[in-house]
């Protein structure tokens, strides 16, 4: 044959089994065509005979027999091209010094051949029934390890090899060839590429940031342990240095005081000499009858007198008493001191406490903006604080940007990027409502309560917590005095923290913000008695 038929191209001559140009072509019932060799082994190999291709089933074994009309075009179109030395580096595994290049593998022998030792398997019968492909090294990863057939599909779904034994298992699932599995995906690794390099550079970014983040903590680190060190110090200097004073003090009082017991003493040891000395002279006295004797020896009383004069200086126990008192309470100021200085180190190893004090960092001092408040609502003139007004509504005026479809205000300023983080209290209220809003959400009409409304909060009523988008499906229970708000806009992030316990109530996550966010504030109506009180803006991190 002199040339190829034109409308013939060479993927029209190759098996789908062994990928190489037909040799003994036979065709199914179907219309598909496969090397007779290759099609035995598989059907052998198969409990069920079924298309390779478009997996058609035969309830019998369809016969055989060569197509010599595409046998023809096989051989002429392997005349026609040039014969060039296989591409891969696989010797024959047959072949003595010198090795020549394989031209084919063999799955079931899992040996490569060249073309004088690959004439067995075209000529014995035994051999025939073997799967041929184009030479390959590490043979072995071809076949399946559980069933021992040639892989030769991909299923898409589960991301894995399928040889015929493995096919039943993945049924209903979406099959292809290997060389198709190939393409597709080869053809996406440009794109998956970029994507890993992305997020190559983005964890490398990362990691650097927490590097950089880690150095700079650690120079806070040790600025805040000498700064401590500082103050505890001072502290102790001034304890040890008020210690020696009160001592020198108590010391100096108590030898004044022994200095003033021994004179004192000593005068009554004298005194008492000389007591004694006029008591034999009265007893003395009383024997003498002798009117003019009597009269004349008559000793002088006024030792008696004197006797009952003591001094004034001696040990003032009331200094002491006063001393003691004001000690004890500097000692109680100091442990009170020591227990606060406790408390906060045991915040710092509490990883909640760490991750809220970090949070802290980007506080932003919020006002409320009184042109926004519902009619109802009542400010302080700080602009701080906002309750209802049980006192009936007042006149709303034409302000679209005032709130009349729900109690609500919001905060003064809006975000547009970065970070920020307020805290609210919110004491023994039993309804409200705190987040963040669009500046493009309607507010002269009621909003609806659905996903994708525009607003971010949290709605509170008896002890529940539900989300404004979803006000009938709990978040959290339980009731909070102080609440701490964060808002990452770049990461849509929003988490809300009762601020007694640093515990997350509820965080709002890969939300479309896109717009100026500005806080929202809902102290709600009066159904609850209890609900009359204020949401006051707090600065943060004070109790």
């Amino acid at each position: 044959m002199a040339s190829m038929p034109p409308l013939v191209s060479e993927d029209e001559l190759l098996c789908p089994i062994c990928l190489g140009v037909f040799v003994r072509p036979v065709s199914t019932p179907c219309g598909h065509n496969f090397c007779m060799s290759c099609l035995s082994s598989y059907w052998d190999s198969s409990a069920v005979c079924v298309c390779p291709v478009c997996k058609e089933s035969y309830s019998q074994r369809p016969q055989l027999r060569v197509n010599t009309f595409i046998s023809g075009l096989s051989q002429s179109f392997s005349s026609l091209q040039p014969r060039e030395e296989p591409q891969s580096g696989v010797l024959c595994e047959v072949c003595t010094i010198p090795q020549q290049k394989a031209v084919k593998s063999c799955v079931e022998c899992l040996s490569s051949f060249c073309s004088t030792h690959l004439e067995p398997h075209l000529r014995v019968k035994g051999l025939r029934r073997h799967t041929l492909v184009p030479p390959e090294e590490g043979l072995q990863s071809r076949v399946c390890p559980e069933h021992q057939q040639l892989l030769h599909s991909f299923c898409t779904e589960e991301q894995v090899l399928l040889c015929p034994g493995c096919e039943g298992a993945h049924s209903n699932h979406r099959t292809v060839s290997l060389e198709r599995a190939h393409r597709e995906l080869r053809s996406k690794l440009g794109s998956t590429e970029e994507k890993v390099t992305f997020l190559v550079q983005e964890k490398a970014q990362t990691a650097s940031s927490i590097v950089e983040s880690l150095a700079q903590q650690n120079t806070e680190t040790r600025k805040v342990i000498t700064q401590c060190e500082g103050v505890l110090q001072k502290l102790l200097s001034k304890v040890q240095m008020s210690h020696k004073g009160l001592v020198q003090k108590l010391e100096e009082m108590q030898i004044q005081a022994d200095s003033e017991a021994l004179a004192v003493t000593e005068e009554l040891e004298l005194k008492i000499i000389d007591l004694r000395g006029l008591k034999s002279k009265l007893q003395e006295l009383k024997q003498t009858e002798s009117p003019v004797l009597f009269l004349q020896n008559l000793p002088n009383m006024s030792l008696l007198q004197q006797s009952r004069v003591h001094s004034s200086q001696s040990f003032k126990e009331e200094e002491l008493i006063e001393m003691r008192e004001n000690l004890e309470i500097c000692t109680a100021r100091l442990q009170e001191f020591l227990q606060k200085l406790n408390r906060e180190m045991s915040l710092i190893s509490d990883e909640k406490w760490c991750v809220l004090r970090h949070l802290q960092r980007y506080a932003v001092d919020l006002k409320l903006d009184p042109e926004t408040a519902h009619p109802n609502l009542l400010l302080t003139p700080d602009l701080k604080q906002v309750w209802f007004n049980t006192k009936g509504e007042q006149t709303p005026g034409s302000n679209t940007r005032r709130f009349l479809g729900s109690y609500n205000v919001v905060a003064d300023r809006g975000f547009t990027s970065g970070r920020f983080y307020f805290e609210v209290f919110v004491g023994q209220k039993d309804e409200w409502l705190l987040g963040v809003i669009r500046v493009s959400v309607p507010r002269r009409s009621a909003i609806p309560y659905k996903p994708g409304c525009g607003v971010w909060a949290l709605y509170f009523r008896a002890g529940t917590f539900t989300t404004y988008s979803r006000r009938t499906v709990p978040v959290y229970k339980g009731k909070v005095e102080r609440v701490g708000v964060f808002v990452d806009f770049e990461k849509g992030l929003i988490s809300l923290f009762d601020l007694k316990t640093a515990t997350l109530i509820h965080s709002f996550t890969h939300c479309d913000f896109n717009e100026k966010l500005y806080p929202l504030f809902g102290p709600c109506d009066d159904e609850f008695p209890s609900n009359l009180g204020a949401m006051i803006i707090v600065p943060v991190g004070q109790e």
